[in-house]
């Protein structure tokens, strides 16, 4: 029983369910427009909105009812369930079916009472949450002659009818997609022309769609024929008259065809010529053709009344009585509104008796001769063209003295500028030179706490030559990387190095350093030793000083600056120079040297004679500065009439170093002192042959610097030099390495016996020095030199050669100052260096190194900077494991055995080592072996390259062994 209830009420729920439905699906296509639209349909719709509006509240209370009914009645939870579906799908169907009669267009104000039809909406109008229904097709009334708008004001036609249909029966009205312009074509300006096709109408340019086609600069010639290939190619037919087309070949609105007889005024318009006449330069206006015209092209008159005055005063000014002008040509004219532009040739297409017109015009003389005014004309075209020829030649003269002026302005400007820049300039160097002077007085008043104190040395191992001699110098920018071994100052352990080099080693270079300085005991030699380098060395021209390199590196001066700050610091130069001086201004740093104007004088050749007779030694025989060579061949013609026991005569350019400019004439080559006529034998006679013979008979000692003797001499000429004798019988050379402190204290660091190669060049060093003189001699003389330069105010390193010249029997031999050089030489550092790593002093008394744990006596050979453009080829791991196999190596228990003078790894191509030992014969063995193994290395050419010194190193050698050999003998 309950069962059959369940099914029961189960059907009665799906029969209700299926009737709202069903009125769901009718109300749904009542709305959509199904059926016909009228007034009881309109009621329908609205009487079961509001029904749907009661009965959905009615059904919910209906279904908790009923809810409640089956929950007390003990039904199951499946009842319960199906019931609440139930509820939820009718209320869906209420909720539709009002959704669908809300727009409902009577329902208004929400009484349901009141059914009247609610005005018609404006087309287009809806609802907000409502869509508009669908207007079924039906038959549309015939339109009359009130019009569309008049029956929608009327309410003929109802506010929903489609009027599409009644618009497009007569082909009036099209639609079609609206088409978009860019924003850029409002900016375009318009140009009007005649290929429009509103032109047509009443002479209006109101198109824009062609004028993008119009090219930008034509003439109107030019134009005209671009419009007439347009026209060939244009869709739209074109007439050459600007009367409307006909009407069956246009699309136009449909207007009601006339009843009533055109007048002759309208056809007169239309097919008129429009030719008028222009007579004695005023045009004939009253005549039909004319008020015809005027009326034709009414809307352009304004620019058609311009042209036809330009027209009149064409022909005034050539004083032509008649003429007849074509309308039509006028206005084509007028279209482009270029009556200020016309030409001559332009009017005249504008007249019909063009052909008589044209010989009238042809003439510029006939505006003068037949013209209006045409004496006036003539005689002010006189006047204008005289004052244009008076201004021109005025305005000549006037841009000539202007140019002129603006040249001298300028010139002066530019000299005033230049004038204050340089005062500025020289002020603020002059300031900086002051302060700088300052720090030099205070430097030397605390020298003595600086040198027993902390500080720090820069060393600028820099070749500050002049550039006309660097550019002479092989391997000038390697060599400036030769004194590598100043950093034997860091055997003081209160010393600080910088170290300014022109590029920076490899690492192994570096490497083979440090590690001899801290087998050589050097406290924290990475730590104290600072190597700088400028940063645009490799963009910059290889003939620069290292200085200058310096100077132009603005990072690395930022950087020497502030190493240097609040801390004791010196400069220690190379071959100074002005720029020197520049960059310890710049740097406030004092320089322990001398003052680079002093240094410039004394280290000249003749300043260095000066010196020498200032320390009263003796020296050699000679005349010194020389200014050109014609001075130069005069002295060499008195000294070889006037010394005849000298056998050769040296000649140095003043401001060269290490022999590069020296040349020297031997006098068993002068024909003059051969012969036996001792007549002959005159100072005339000697200079003759020198002036006519002067390039055979010199031998110049650097080919590569001077290849010849013109430009010997021509250099002679620019820097000057002096002549002096070579001993006869050269017994030693020696060189005395000092230093001056700058409280004028002399100290004598070395003295060492020079290797000299062939020619007076000098290639390295060996110490000790044979005993061919004593020691004390050659100290005593070495500081009678320096005392003399600190009277010069000289301070720092100098060197002093000597030359010792073997006497006759029972005369003691003499000792000559020769050179003085106010650096550190590359043999003075190299004296340091081996003192460094074999632990020796140098004691002062006794001329000796000895070292002091073993008391062994120390004997050094140096090479000096060998270099060679070959020696790059030589592989550079390969060639020192070869030199250690054969023993060529530094043993650093023992403290001998061969050091490398490393400047950089082989492909700079210079090289140089340090035998050292304890005996002469050791050492030279070692150098010797050292030369063999070069020369297995090394190709045969390489002897005979123009920038090579490995002759020199050989013949070097060669003396060595032979004064070694010398000495065993004695």
């Amino acid at each position: 029983m309950a069962a059959h209830h369940r099914r029961y009420n189960y059907g009665y729920y799906f029969l209700l369910l299926f009737f709202f439905y069903t009125i769901y699906i009718f109300l749904s296509r009542c709305c959509w427009g199904f059926l016909p639209s009228s007034r009881e349909t309109r009621r329908l719709i609205s009487s079961l909105w509001w029904l749907c509006v009661f009965a959905i509240p009615f059904i919910e209370i209906l279904f908790f009812l009923h809810f409640f009914y089956l929950f007390c009645g003990g039904c199951g939870f499946p009842d319960l369930v199906f019931s609440f579906i139930f509820f939820l799908s009718l209320r869906f169907c209420l909720l539709a079916a009002r959704g669908c009669l809300l727009p409902s267009p009577h329902i208004s104000s929400g009484r349901a009472a009141d059914m009247r039809p609610s005005p018609p909406q404006p087309a287009g109008a809806r609802h907000p949450n409502a869509r508009l229904p669908r207007i079924a097709p039906v038959n549309r009334p015939a339109i009359t002659q009130e019009g569309i708008a008049r029956m929608l004001e009327t309410g003929k036609l109802s506010a929903d009818v489609d009027l599409e249909k009644l618009l497009i029966n007569d082909k009036s009205f099209t639609t079609r997609k609206m088409k978009v312009h860019p924003y850029d074509a409002r900016l375009v300006p318009a140009v009007m022309t005649n290929l429009s096709p509103y032109n047509k109408m009443n002479g209006f340019v109101l198109d824009v769609a062609d004028i993008k086609k119009v090219p930008g600069k034509l003439n109107l010639k030019d134009l005209k024929e671009w419009e007439s290939g347009e026209r060939d190619h244009s869709d739209v037919p074109y007439t050459p008259d600007f009367s409307l087309r006909s009407r069956s070949s246009q699309t136009q609105l449909a207007s009601p065809k006339r009843e009533d007889t055109r007048t002759y005024a309208e056809l007169l318009d239309v097919y008129s010529m429009h030719e008028f006449i222009i007579r004695k330069g005023a045009t004939l206006r009253s005549t039909p053709e004319f008020a015809s015209f005027k009326r034709r092209y009414a809307a352009s008159w304004g620019n058609v009344e311009l042209v036809i005055r330009r027209l009149e005063e064409f022909l005034k000014s050539y004083g032509i009585e008649l003429a007849y002008v074509d309308g039509r040509k006028v206005v084509a004219l007028a279209t482009f509104q270029i009556d200020d532009l016309l030409s001559r040739e332009e009017m005249l297409q504008c007249f019909a008796n063009r052909e008589e017109l044209e010989p009238l015009t042809s003439s510029v003389t006939q505006q003068f001769a037949s013209g209006v005014d045409g004496r006036q004309l003539a005689a002010r075209k006189i006047q204008a063209t005289w004052r244009m020829y008076s201004q021109r030649i005025a305005y000549r003269h006037l841009l000539v003295g202007t140019q002129a002026a603006i040249a001298i302005q300028r010139r002066w400007a530019l000299y005033r500028s230049h004038s204050l820049t340089r005062k500025t300039i020289k002020t603020q160097k002059e300031a900086r030179l002051l302060s700088w002077k300052r720090t030099m007085e205070e430097f030397t008043k605390i020298w003595p706490k600086i040198k027993e104190g902390r500080r720090t040395i820069v060393h600028l191992p820099s070749l500050s030559y002049p550039r006309f001699h660097a550019k002479h110098v092989p391997f000038y920018f390697a060599l400036q990387m030769g004194q590598l071994t100043r950093v034997a100052d860091l055997r003081d352990p209160l010393v600080d190095v910088i170290m300014v080099a022109p590029f920076r080693p490899e690492p192994e270079v570096l490497e083979y350093y440090f590690t001899l300085l801290e087998d050589s005991g050097v406290v924290n030699p990475r730590g104290r030793l600072t190597l700088l380098v400028p940063e645009d060395a490799k963009r910059l021209p290889s003939v620069l000083s290292l200085t200058r390199l310096l100077l132009l590196s603005s990072r690395l001066m930022k950087c020497l600056s502030s190493l240097c700050k609040n801390r004791p610091a010196y400069l220690v130069p190379g071959v100074v120079g002005a720029e020197e001086l520049s960059l310890a201004i710049e740097l406030n740093l004092p320089m322990l040297s001398a003052d680079p104007t002093i240094a410039q004088a004394i280290s000249s050749k003749t300043g260095t004679q000066r010196l020498i007779e200032l320390a009263e030694l003796p020296k050699p025989v000679g005349i010194y500065g020389l200014r050109d060579r014609r001075e130069l061949l005069s002295a060499l013609a008195s000294l070889m009439t006037e010394h005849k026991e000298v056998n050769r005569w040296l000649v140095k350019l003043e401001t060269e170093s290490c022999s590069r400019g020296h040349a020297y004439f031997d006098v068993n080559r002068i024909r003059v002192l051969k012969s036996s006529d001792e007549s002959s034998k005159t100072y005339d006679g000697v200079l003759a042959e020198l002036m006519e013979y002067a390039g055979k008979r010199a031998r110049l000692v650097h080919p590569n610097s001077y290849p010849d003797w013109e430009a010997y001499a021509a250099m002679f000429d620019v820097v000057g030099g002096c002549v002096e004798a070579v001993p006869n019988r050269i017994r030693t050379s020696l060189t005395a390495n000092l230093f001056i402190e700058p409280t004028g204290v002399v100290s004598l660091h070395s003295v060492v016996e020079p290797m000299l190669a062939p020619a007076f060049t000098v290639m390295g060093c060996r110490f000790p020095f044979q005993n061919f003189v004593p020691y004390a001699a050659v100290r005593d003389a070495a500081l009678c030199v320096g005392k003399a330069a600190f009277r010069r105010r000289v301070m720092g390193y100098i060197s002093v050669d000597f030359v010792l010249q073997e006497a006759g029997d029972g005369v003691a031999a003499e000792l000559y100052v020769v050179d003085v050089d106010l650096c550190l030489t590359n043999n003075a550092a190299a004296h340091l260096f081996a003192c460094l790593v074999t632990g020796s002093v140098y004691d002062v008394e006794t001329g000796s190194c000895a070292n002091s744990n073993k008391n062994e006596s120390l004997a050094y050979a140096y090479s000096g900077i060998i270099h060679s453009p070959f020696l790059s080829a030589v592989r550079h791991r390969t060639f020192f494991s070869l030199c250690r196999s054969r023993g060529l190596s530094f043993d650093r228990y023992r403290r001998i055995g061969l050091v490398f003078h490393m400047v950089d790894v082989l492909l700079c191509g210079c090289l140089g080592v340090l035998s050292v030992g304890t005996t002469r014969s050791h050492v030279t063995r070692a150098m010797k072996e050292f030369q063999n193994l070069l020369n297995l290395e090394l190709p045969k050419q390489s002897e005979h390259s123009a920038e090579s010194n490995f002759v020199y190193f050989s013949s070097a050698i060669h003396q060595l062994i032979r004064s070694v050999s010398i000495s065993k003998e004695m």
